[in-house]
């Protein structure tokens, strides 16, 4: 997948295809060809060449991070999920009362969950499913950062870019705070004159954030990230790469947490119908490649998901496997009976037969109030 991105942000294992200036082209030492070093990076900063586009798929960011495990990153994922909502309800509350925002302080916020991501990105997209709180607005922020972080690293976006994308989703519905409550909590079909208001929000919220003389980046992607793939989406009607790259990012990822979580007008889908449903609006609500994207990162059974095994067992998806999207790895916690069992980690993948000889796979997702269960139990 082609991404443009500024030669500023440019990491070693990047794969560079050409500049994206259009005047100005890379010598063929630096064309098609992965960064191998920081002398490359040099080499390129000094061409005067503002953009270039990297191949993500032929990238091999080199990841500082030492790699954990899902059951070993869970708790630190937890602390850090919990004290980025803490922020994102402060951020909130200096918006009602017409405080000063402080970018910087927010990107230091979240910079431990950047660093869980990094880590394991499993434990911190679990959260996003099974940790609900009261607070709708305050999780779906969160929980639209967090898939944005994971799915800006997945296409090969640079650590600085992944924590400003995050600041952004945790701000892109501070406008709502100007919109009747009782709106935003209606239970059937909103009319048109009440839809005309909700679209209002995004412009709202951009312009507290120019007061604030916050990044222009951030409010432009604030924006649009209702502008949909075709077109069709508010507030300026820009479809396709006129959408700023970090609204294309978090459209779909508002989507799908939005799809997946508790609504006055509809209960959460489980995760696999949500993805979907956001599959099925590809080239019309999403930009196609970046939705694919999405996919091959959270999979087709996204972690958090509550399923049962061909051979009768119950289980939560836990990780996935690019290579292998309907065979992620999975932390069984019930027999077929359904009774509590000594949770066990399979990873499907690797999972040639059961004790039967037949192939041991995912049959259903199943939404967990089907069994009244409280599934973030079963994380540590």
């Amino acid at each position: 997948m082609l991404e443009k991105i500024k030669t500023t942000n440019l990491q070693e294992g990047m794969f560079v295809v050409c500049s994206a200036n259009g005047y100005s082209s890379l010598p063929a030492e630096l064309s098609n060809h992965a960064v191998s070093s920081k002398a490359d990076i040099s080499a390129i900063l000094q061409l005067n060449i503002n953009e270039v586009l990297i191949d993500s798929e032929k990238s091999s960011v080199i990841n500082s991070f030492p790699q954990t495990t899902y059951s070993e990153e869970i708790l630190f994922a937890r602390e850090a999920y919990n004290n980025a909502l803490g922020y994102i309800q402060r951020i909130f509350e200096t918006v009602e009362q017409e405080g000063t925002l402080e970018i910087s302080e927010y990107k230091k916020g979240v910079s431990p969950l950047i660093d869980s991501i990094d880590r394991n990105n499993s434990a911190a997209a679990s959260l996003t499913v099974l940790a609900r709180a009261d607070k709708y607005l305050y999780t779906h922020s969160l929980n639209t950062a967090i898939l944005s972080a994971i799915l800006g690293r997945y296409i090969g976006l640079s650590r600085e870019a992944v924590e400003e994308l995050s600041i952004t989703a945790m701000l892109m519905n501070i406008g709502q705070l100007w919109l009747p409550k009782e709106l935003m909590t209606k239970k059937g079909k909103l009319s048109k004159d009440e839809f005309q208001k909700i679209k209002f929000h995004p412009l709202k919220g951009c312009e507290y954030l120019s007061e604030q003389n916050s990044p222009q980046t951030i409010i432009n992607s604030i924006k649009a990230h209702h502008e949909k793939y075709d077109g069709s989406g508010y507030p300026q009607g820009l479809s396709g790469n006129d959408i700023p790259q970090y609204a294309r990012i978090i459209s779909i990822c508002d989507s799908y947490d939005a799809l997946t979580s508790d609504r006055p007008y509809r209960e959460a889908m489980t995760p696999n119908s949500a993805i979907k449903h956001l599959y099925s609006m590809a080239n019309t609500a999403f930009h196609p490649r970046y939705l694919e994207s999405f996919i091959k990162c959270v999979g087709i059974y996204p972690v958090g998901c509550f399923v049962k095994l061909s051979d009768g067992r119950y289980g939560v998806v836990v990780t996935n496997t690019p290579k292998a999207p309907l065979l992620p790895q999975v932390k069984v916690v019930f027999s077929s009976r359904f009774r509590a069992i000594h949770p066990e980690f399979i990873d499907l993948s690797k999972m040639t037969n059961n004790a039967n000889g037949e192939n041991l796979e995912i049959i259903e997702c199943i939404h967990p109030k089907t069994f009244k269960l409280e599934l973030d139990r079963f994380l540590w």
